[in-house]
C-alpha cells in the first residue's frame, strides 16, 4: 500500500467513525516563542483534538511507540528496547483488558466524545503525514489502541514491571522496587512564607525523552472552562500535572503493594495444570510472537505465557508465578485527570480523588486559598491479614483471590493545611510528608495489606532538614531549595546504610588509593557540575550500586552494609574507570556527566541521583555517564494578589524533531537552572505569539 492509497484509507475511515466530530478549525493552537502550544477550543472534545495534534508535530514517534507496544510491533521497530515493551504490553494484558473493558461503557459521555477526538487527531495527522508513519498495519488508530496504552502506562506507574522482571530473572527473594529514580514536589503556605502566599514545585522526574517523558502544553476549552498549563505524556488526552488560576498539582510514584505475586503449585505429572483449591486446573497458552528487528533483519521470537485465575503466569526455572494486579482491571484513570484538570477548589479536587480512578501515586496540592494538601493514594484490595502479601504468596487457594472491592480514599495516608505550613514527597515513605510534628502515624496503616515503604532517601532526608533551617521563606528560597544539588551529612542514600564509611576510610592504608580517598575527604557532597571531587563519588557509587543490583543484593526492605573491602574495590574501578577515560582523576563533574540530545550535541550537567535536582545516568560513550532520567520538566507556581504567576523549564525543547528552532532552545535554561515565564491570559498569549494557526489536514 503506497503513501496515497494509506493517506485515503485513513480519510475514509474518519469520514465514516462516529469519532470524527471535531472540525479542525474550531480548535486554535498558538505557538509561544519557546514553541510551548497553548490550545484554544470550544468544546473540551476539541481541546483534545489540538493536543494530541500539537504533540503529533513535535513528538509523533513517541506516540507511535505507545500503539506499536500494545500490538506486540514494537520490536520491529526499536529492536531490544522495542521487545522488552512488547513483552509488557503482552504480559499486562492491556490489550484484551482495553477490549474488555471499553466495552462496559464506563466513561462518561464528555470523556467518550474526548477518545474518540484523540482518535480523530491521531489517524488525520498519520494520513497528512504518511512519510512519518512506522507501521501502516498500526492504522488507523481506535478508540481501544488509546485505552490500551493508558493500560500500560498505568501498569507501569504502578511499578507491575519490577515483578515481572524479578519472575523472569529467577529473583523472587528480591522483595522490593528500586526507590532512587523518582520524582519530587514541595507545596507551602502562609504559615511558610514571608508574604503569605502559596508556593508549588512541580518536579517529577521521567525519562528526558520517549513516551513517558513530559509534554508541556497549556489547554483551554470553552466548554468545561479549563484553563491549564502543565505537562502530559506524548499524545495525552488531558494534563496529568499542572495549575490552573485556581490550584495545582503533582503527582510522585509510591511503592506500596500494588501487585501479588503467587506461586502455582504445578500437577506432578499432567503437564501444565495447577493446583486450585484442591481441583487441577489448566493454564491457558498466552504466547507472544515477536520479530525483533537486529541490524537489517527481523529475527522471529517466542515466549510462552500462560493465564489462570489468579492472572497472567510466568514460568522461570523455579516455577510457575502468577501475578494479580488492579491496573488491568480498571481503565478509569485517564477520565480522573481529565476530572482534576477542570477542578477550581479543594473540595472538587478531592472529590476526584475519592473516586480512585488514579490507582497509585503521591498528590501534592496547593491553590490561591492557601490550602496544602498530601494524599498516597492506592487501589487496595481488602486482603486477609494472615497472610504476608508482600512476600510470594500460595497460588491454591480462593481465599487469597482477592475481587473488586477496596479500601476507601478515607483510608489512604493523608495530610492537609499543616501546622508547619509545609507538605512534600520525594518518593520516599507517605508518612514522612511534612515537619515532624506534623508527619502520619505509620501504624494507622499497618495490617492492612498496603505496605507502603520505610527507607527514606537523601532526598527527603535533605528537604526537612533544608526547610527547619528557615523560619519563614519567600520564593527565591523556595526555588534555591527546589534546586538544591547537596547530598546530606552524613552521607545518605537508600541504598547503602553506611556509605559515609567511604569518607572516613584511613588514605594510608592503601598508598595507591590515597588520592581517590582525599578528594571523597575533601568533597564538599555538593553534584554541581563545576565540582572537582564530585566525579570520583559519582562514579564509583555508580560502579557500585549496579554491581549491587547485578548481584542481587539490592533492591532490599533494609540499605545494605558494604565492608570496607567492596568499598576499596570499587574506589579502585572507579581510578582505573577516571585514568582509562579521562587521564586523571582531577575532573569537574561536568566532564563525566553529560546531558546528552544527540551525537552533535552534548553538555555538562550536575545532579546525582539522590540530590534533590536529581539525575540518574546510565553508562555511556567513553566511559561517560549519560543522564535518561531525573530533572527534566520542572514548574513552579506562586498564587499572589495579583494571580497566578506560572514559570517552567524542559531539560531540551518542545520539539523532538532534530532541526527544529524548538529542538534544544530550553537547554540553556536548565543547565542554569532557570526558568521561562508562562501565562494563561489569553490576550497576552496572542500577543507574544510566535504562530497561530488551526490542525490542517492535507
Amino acid at each position: 500500500m503506497n503513501q496515497t492509497i494509506l493517506s485515503l484509507a485513513i480519510l475514509l475511515f474518519s469520514f465514516f467513525q462516529l469519532s470524527a466530530q471535531v472540525n479542525p478549525k474550531d480548535v486554535t493552537i498558538v505557538r509561544d516563542s519557546y514553541g510551548v502550544p497553548h490550545i484554544y477550543a470550544k468544546t473540551d472534545a476539541g481541546m483534545t483534538y489540538g493536543l494530541v495534534w500539537a504533540a503529533c508535530e513535535d513528538d509523533f514517534n513517541s506516540i507511535q511507540e505507545n500503539f506499536l507496544a500494545i500490538r506486540g510491533e514494537l520490536a520491529k521497530h526499536k529492536g531490544k528496547d522495542g521487545a522488552i515493551m512488547d513483552v509488557l504490553a503482552h504480559v499486562v494484558d492491556a490489550r484484551p483488558a482495553a477490549r474488555r473493558l471499553y466495552k462496559e461503557g464506563v466513561y462518561s459521555p464528555e470523556f467518550t466524545k474526548m477518545l474518540k477526538a484523540y482518535v480523530q487527531a491521531f489517524n488525520d495527522y498519520a494520513a497528512a503525514h504518511p512519510e512519518k508513519v512506522w507501521d501502516k498495519k498500526m492504522l488507523p488508530a481506535t478508540e481501544e489502541d488509546v485505552v490500551a496504552a493508558h493500560v500500560l502506562a498505568i501498569s507501569i506507574i504502578t511499578t507491575v514491571q519490577f515483578n515481572i522482571v524479578k519472575i523472569l530473572e529467577n529473583k523472587m527473594d528480591l522483595d522490593e522496587i528500586p526507590q532512587s529514580a523518582g520524582s519530587n514536589s514541595f507545596a507551602v503556605n502562609k504559615d511558610k512564607t514571608k508574604n503569605g502566599e502559596t508556593f508549588l514545585a512541580i518536579n517529577s522526574h521521567q525519562p528526558l525523552v520517549g513516551p513517558y517523558s513530559w509534554y508541556e502544553a497549556h489547554l483551554n476549552s470553552e466548554e468545561s472552562g479549563i484553563n491549564i498549563q502543565g505537562a502530559s505524556f506524548p499524545g495525552g488526552m488531558s494534563l496529568f500535572i499542572g495549575a490552573n488560576e485556581n490550584l495545582g498539582w503533582c503527582h510522585t510514584l509510591n511503592f506500596p503493594d500494588h501487585c501479588d505475586v503467587y506461586k502455582l503449585k504445578m500437577h506432578p505429572s499432567k503437564k501444565n495444570h495447577y493446583e486450585f483449591d484442591g481441583k487441577w486446573e489448566k493454564l491457558e497458552k498466552h504466547p507472544v510472537k515477536l520479530r525483533v528487528k537486529v541490524g537489517p533483519i527481523k529475527i522471529p521470537v517466542r515466549k510462552m505465557f500462560y493465564r489462570s485465575k489468579l492472572g497472567v503466569v510466568i514460568k522461570n526455572k523455579d516455577g510457575y508465578y502468577a501475578l494479580r494486579f488492579r491496573a488491568n482491571m480498571e481503565i478509569m484513570a485517564a477520565q480522573g485527570w481529565y476530572e482534576l484538570n477542570k477542578a477550581t477548589n479543594l473540595e472538587e479536587f478531592k472529590s476526584v480523588l475519592e473516586k480512585q480512578y488514579i490507582p497509585a501515586t503521591n498528590v501534592i496540592y496547593g491553590d490561591k486559598e492557601g490550602n496544602i494538601f498530601y494524599a498516597s493514594m492506592g487501589n487496595f484490595p481488602y486482603r486477609d491479614p494472615a497472610y504476608k502479601w508482600d512476600k510470594v504468596l500460595p497460588g491454591n487457594k480462593s481465599e487469597l483471590l482477592w475481587g473488586n472491592e477496596r479500601h476507601p480514599f478515607s483510608e489512604m495516608p493523608k495530610l492537609e493545611n499543616p501546622a508547619s505550613g509545609y507538605v512534600y514527597n520525594t518518593n520516599n515513605p507517605p508518612f514522612n510528608c511534612s515537619a515532624p510534628e506534623d508527619s502520619l502515624d505509620p501504624t494507622k496503616y499497618q495490617g492492612k495489606g498496603f505496605n507502603f515503604q520505610v527507607n527514606e532517601n537523601n532526598r527527603g532526608v535533605r528537604y526537612r532538614y533544608l526547610m527547619e533551617q528557615e523560619d519563614k521563606i519567600d520564593y527565591d528560597d523556595f526555588k534555591r531549595i527546589k534546586y538544591d544539588n547537596d547530598y546530606h551529612k552524613p552521607f545518605y542514600t537508600w541504598a547503602i546504610a553506611n556509605g559515609e564509611e567511604l569518607f572516613q576510610m584511613d588514605e594510608n592504608k592503601y598508598p595507591d588509593l590515597k588520592d581517590m580517598i582525599l578528594k571523597l575527604k575533601k568533597w564538599n557532597r555538593s553534584a554541581d557540575p563545576e565540582n572537582m571531587e564530585a566525579a570520583v563519588a559519582s562514579i564509583t557509587f555508580h560502579l557500585l550500586v549496579n554491581h549491587l543490583f547485578k548481584i542481587g543484593r539490592l533492591p532490599s526492605h533494609q540499605e545494605v552494609e558494604v565492608d570496607e573491602a567492596t568499598f576499596v574495590q570499587f574506589l579502585r574501578k572507579g581510578k582505573k574507570h577516571l585514568k582509562k577515560h579521562f587521564g586523571t582523576i582531577d575532573i569537574p563533574l561536568g566532564d563525566l556527566q553529560r546531558l546528552v540530545r544527540d551525537k552533535d550535541h552534548d553538555f555538562p550537567v550536575g545532579g546525582m541521583p539522590e540530590v534533590l535536582a536529581a539525575m540518574n545516568f546510565n553508562m555511556g560513550k567513553k566511559g561517560r555517564l549519560e543522564a535518561f532520567l531525573g530533572e527534566c520538566f520542572i514548574q513552579m507556581v506562586q498564587w499572589t494578589d495579583e494571580g497566578v504567576k506560572i514559570e517552567s523549564v524542559n531539560a531540551f525543547g518542545q520539539s523532538h524533531v532534530p532541526g527544529n528552532k524548538h529542538y534544544l532552545d530550553q537547554t540553556p535554561l536548565f543547565l542554569k537552572q532557570q526558568l521561562k515565564p508562562m501565562t494563561l491570559d489569553k490576550e497576552e498569549v496572542f500577543k507574544n505569539a510566535e504562530r497561530v494557526y488551526h490542525p490542517e489536514k492535507k
